[in-house]
C-alpha cells in the first residue's frame, strides 16, 4: 500500500514541480547562450542598456534559483497540511494504510523533488560558469577539472569514513528539513483555533530557536579555535563528525515520531 501512495503522490505533485525546475532551467539556457559569446563584455562596456539587461538577468537567475528550494518546501508542506489537516484528511484516514505509511509516502516523494532541485541547481550553476569560462577565451571547466593533479592528495581510511559520514550528515539534514515542517504543522493542529496560523507561527518560531541554537554553537566553537593553538586529530574529527551524525538522526527521529503520535492519537479535522 506504500507503494502506491508513493505513485499517487508522485502523481498528483510533479507537474507544478517540474515546472519550478523548468524555470530555472529556462534561464540557464538564456544565460549559457548569453555567456559563452564573449562579446557580451565589450557590450556592456560600451552600452548601459546591454549592462543593465545582464544585470537584470543575473538578478532574476539568483531570485529563480532561491526561489525553487523555497519553492519545493512550501509546496509539499502545503499538500502536507491540505491532504491531511483539512476537510481532504477524512478521506486519506479512511483509508486504509497506517499513519506510518502516509507520512512516509509524502516525505519520500517531498525529499526525491529535493534532490532533483538541488541537482538542477548545480546543474545549472556549473553551466553558467563553463560559458562565462569559453565566453573569455578560457578551456571549459572540464578541461579545467581534468588537469587537476591528485597524484599528491593523501587519502586515509579515516578520510573516506569522513566523507562516508559527511553524506549522511547532508542526508539526514536534507530529511530534518522536511520533518521540521511536518512536526510544525502537526503542532499547530493542538489548537483549537486558528490551525493553520498556529503551525506557521510554531514553525517560525522554531525556526529561531533553531537559529539561535546554532548561533551559539557556532560562537563556540570561534571561541575555541581562537584560543586553542590545537589542530585536531583525524580520529577526532570523525568522532565530532559521527556524533554530528548521529544527533542529526536522533532529532529527525523524534520529529518523525512526534507527527506520527499527533496524527494517530490527536488528529482533530473539526
Amino acid at each position: 500500500m506504500l507503494k502506491k501512495l508513493f505513485v499517487h503522490e508522485w502523481k498528483d505533485s510533479w507537474k507544478l514541480v517540474t515546472l519550478f525546475n523548468g524555470i530555472v532551467l529556462l534561464f540557464t539556457i538564456i544565460g549559457a547562450v548569453a555567456l559563452s559569446n564573449g562579446n557580451w563584455i565589450g557590450a556592456i562596456n560600451r552600452n548601459a542598456w546591454y549592462a543593465g539587461i545582464y544585470m537584470s538577468y543575473f538578478m532574476l537567475y539568483y531570485l529563480a534559483i532561491l526561489a525553487l528550494g523555497t519553492a519545493t518546501t512550501i509546496y509539499f508542506l502545503v499538500r502536507f497540511y491540505k491532504n491531511f489537516y483539512t476537510d481532504q484528511g477524512y478521506l486519506m484516514h479512511t483509508l486504509p494504510v497506517t499513519s506510518h505509511q502516509l507520512i512516509l509516502s509524502k516525505a519520500f516523494v517531498m525529499y526525491i523533488w529535493q534532490l532533483i532541485s538541488g541537482c538542477v541547481i548545480f546543474i545549472s550553476i556549473l553551466f553558467l560558469i563553463n560559458s562565462f569560462l569559453l565566453g573569455v577565451g578560457e578551456p571549459n571547466i572540464f578541461k579545467l577539472l581534468s588537469g587537476v593533479d591528485l597524484s599528491d592528495v593523501n587519502i586515509s581510511f579515516l578520510n573516506v569514513l569522513d566523507l562516508f559520514v559527511g553524506i549522511l550528515i547532508f542526508i539526514g539534514l536534507q530529511i530534518f528539513s522536511i520533518l521540521f515542517g511536518y512536526l510544525a504543522i502537526s503542532l499547530g493542529q493542538l489548537s483549537k483555533n486558528h490551525k493553520l496560523l498556529s503551525s506557521i507561527g510554531i514553525y517560525m518560531g522554531m525556526q529561531v530557536v533553531l537559529q539561535m541554537i546554532f548561533s551559539i554553537f557556532q560562537v563556540g566553537f570561534n571561541l575555541a579555535a581562537a584560543t586553542m593553538n590545537y589542530t585536531p586529530s583525524e580520529g577526532l574529527v570523525f568522532a565530532i563528525l559521527l556524533l554530528i551524525a548521529i544527533i542529526i538522526f536522533a532529532v529527525d527521529a523524534g520529529m518523525y515520531f512526534g507527527s506520527n503520535y499527533i496524527m494517530k492519537n490527536k488528529l482533530n479535522l473539526e
